[in-house]
Order: C-alpha cells, then sequence, then structure tokens
C-alpha cells in the first residue's frame, strides 16, 4: 500500500441546545428521547493520509512543547487493547479505528496529524466525539469510501463505546455543523436526524466555566436511577418532549426571545427532576452563579448549562449580537478564570 496525499478535515464540538441525556434515557424503552444540536465554530483540524500503521499526532499539547505522538501496529488487537487504556483522547481514536478496521473499502492503517485544537475538552460540548467523527472521516477520505453521514456517526459511536464510554448517540450529531438538527431517540438504536432551517439570525454564547465535571459519575448516577424514579424518567421523557417542541419552533422561526426563555424553563425542570439523582456533580455553584448574574439580564433573554451538566459549559441567547459582546465581557471581567465563546446560529431559511 502507497501513501496517499494528506487531505485536510475539520470537526467541530456540539451544543446541546436542549435535550441532554434524552439519547441513553430512550434506550429504556420507556419514552423517545428529542434533542437539539448545533456544532460550534470550534473543533480541531487535522491532516490524514493512509500508512502501514494507525499513527495519531497532535500538536496541542504544551504550547513550544514537542508533538504528543501515538503509533500502533494496524491490528485489531493492538488497537483494541489501546481503545480500553484509558489514555486521553487517543484512546478514542483508537476505538474508532479498531471499527473501521473490518469496513471493506480499508486497505491499511492511517496517518492523522492534529495541527489545531481550540475547543475546551471534557467540558460538556462533545470533544470526545469530535475527535471519534474526526477519525471516521479521515478514514473515508482517505480510502474514499463514500461514507453517509449517519454511517459516519454510527462508526463513531461504535468506536466511543468500545472505549468504555457511557455515551448516547447525541453527541454526533456535530457531524452536521452549523446546521442545527432535531434528533429522535427511540428504543435501544432508532436515531432519526432532521435538519432545522431558522428563518432569522440567533446570536448566542457559550462559557468554559474553569470548573469541574465528572461526566463518568453524571452518567452512571443517572443511568442507575433512571429505572426506579418516576420523576427522572418523567423529566427525561414527557416533560422534555414538551419543552423541545416549542423550542424547535422558536427556533424554526428565528425567535430568540422565545428560545432563551424556553432554556431557562428547561433549567429548571433539570434542576427539580434531574440533579437529585448525582447531587454532588450537579450541584453546579459556578454555572448557577452565572446563569444569576444581574449584570446580564438586559443582555441575554436566557441560559442553561450544556452537554450532562454540571460546572462544565454554560450557554445564554443573547438580545443582539451587541449584547452577546457585551455580555461576553462581563463574564470575563467578573470571572477571568472563565472564557467565553461566540456561536451564531445562522438564518437558512427565507
Amino acid at each position: 500500500m502507497t501513501n496517499s496525499d494528506p487531505v485536510r478535515l475539520f470537526a467541530p464540538g456540539r451544543l446541546c441546545l436542549f435535550g441532554e441525556h434524552t439519547d441513553w434515557a430512550a434506550q429504556f424503552g420507556r419514552h423517545r428521547g428529542f434533542c437539539l444540536v448545533i456544532g460550534t465554530d470550534q473543533g480541531m483540524v487535522a491532516d490524514a493520509q493512509r500508512d502501514e500503521e494507525f499513527v495519531v499526532e497532535t500538536f496541542t499539547g504544551d504550547p513550544g512543547g514537542p508533538p504528543r505522538r501515538v503509533s500502533l501496529p494496524w491490528r485489531k488487537d493492538a488497537l483494541r487493547q489501546a481503545a480500553g487504556d484509558r489514555e486521553g483522547f487517543f484512546r478514542y481514536c483508537a476505538g474508532v479505528a479498531c471499527e473501521m478496521i473490518d469496513h471493506t473499502g480499508v486497505r491499511g492503517g492511517l496517518k492523522i496529524e492534529i495541527s489545531r485544537m481550540d475547543l475546551p475538552l471534557q467540558k460538556g460540548v462533545a470533544s470526545s466525539a469530535a475527535v471519534c467523527i474526526l477519525v471516521a472521516r479521515a478514514f473515508d477520505a482517505a480510502y474514499g469510501l463514500g461514507l453517509f453521514p449517519h454511517e459516519l456517526m454510527e462508526f463513531a459511536y461504535r468506536g466511543e463505546r468500545l472505549t468504555g464510554s457511557q455515551c448516547g448517540r447525541m453527541d454526533q450529531a456535530c457531524i452536521y455543523g452549523k446546521t442545527p438538527v432535531l434528533l429522535t431517540f427511540e428504543g435501544p438504536d432508532g436515531c432519526r436526524v432532521e435538519p432545522v432551517f431558522p428563518r432569522k439570525e440567533i446570536h448566542m454564547f457559550f462559557v468554559d466555566l474553569a470548573g469541574r465535571k465528572d461526566t463518568v459519575r453524571i452518567l452512571s448516577d443517572l443511568q442507575s436511577a433512571y429505572p426506579t424514579s418516576d420523576e427522572l424518567q418523567r423529566a427525561l421523557g414527557e416533560a422534555n418532549e414538551q419543552v423541545v417542541r416549542r423550542a424547535h419552533q422558536a427556533l424554526q422561526s428565528g425567535d430568540a426571545e422565545r428560545l432563551g426563555l424556553l432554556m431557562t424553563e428547561a433549567q429548571a425542570l433539570f434542576d427539580r427532576c434531574v440533579a437529585p439523582r448525582s447531587a454532588d456533580q450537579l450541584d453546579s455553584p459556578l454555572l448557577h452563579e452565572v446563569l444569576a448574574m444581574e449584570s446580564l439580564v438586559g443582555h441575554v433573554f436566557g441560559g442553561k448549562g450544556v452537554g450532562s451538566q454540571g460546572d462544565g459549559t454554560a450557554q445564554f441567547v443573547a438580545r443582539t449580537r451587541g449584547d452577546r459582546d457585551a455580555a461576553m465581557a462581563i463574564i470575563e471581567q467578573a470571572h477571568p478564570e472563565m472564557k467565553a465563546l461566540p456561536l451564531t446560529i445562522a438564518a437558512l431559511a427565507k
């Protein structure tokens, strides 16, 4: 096998606007899950080409320091072992490669050089899913597989699960980038993806809270409580569906005010019915402090947590682009350790 010319790739993170945790909850078969997600402007840039082995090199470590490099033999046993070793995001790369090795069009290994990564890690914006989508896309591009988006999502999902992750099927929707999507989950494997086309531009931003969260613990706590908790089942089932249906309408019409108010409503539902099942992780003092800042009231319509929630990331719907800039500056001035990042939902329909 000869090496191919490098292919430049980008994979964004994803922001869960509404419906966190409903992907895995739907697998219990009690109620369909619904969520609205959108890709972030931030993500990972990499060059990929065919190789005799599976090599991942990243320049995203210490500034000015040497690149980090992992090289594995192109064998399923070696890839599977690396997927379970828990060493950083390299395990996610190995997990996806282990799933791709059996595809008939993949005739060898791959070399991936990650040159830029400005996506906050372990903050609820699907950095692990972005890595998995990046690797799946790299195989698709290097070997000309012609995979559909839902097939790439499946390889990425199975690869992440191979690492021991308890993730659901929501995060891989980052493959759709800045087009918002409605995801409907039904049963163990059912996932329907529908794009949403807003009629007006909506100005949002999200905030790296510079806190700590243990997503594995949150998922374990909630998944353990779900089978016997009627309140948790309703929050992630009927109550969530009602909120997402209204949010879908607001997003389609470009109604920023309604979208922001629904975020505040969704956060109250989460705090009341979901957070107590993992109280030490979802108490989220930083999140609630930022959401309650009085100095933001004139600039935002509302906000909520992101992803599995906890003190990872907050998101807000701003009143205008200027209000967004002002709100981001207010937060960073009050909390210099935090980082605010803009997100614009483009008008995609007339």
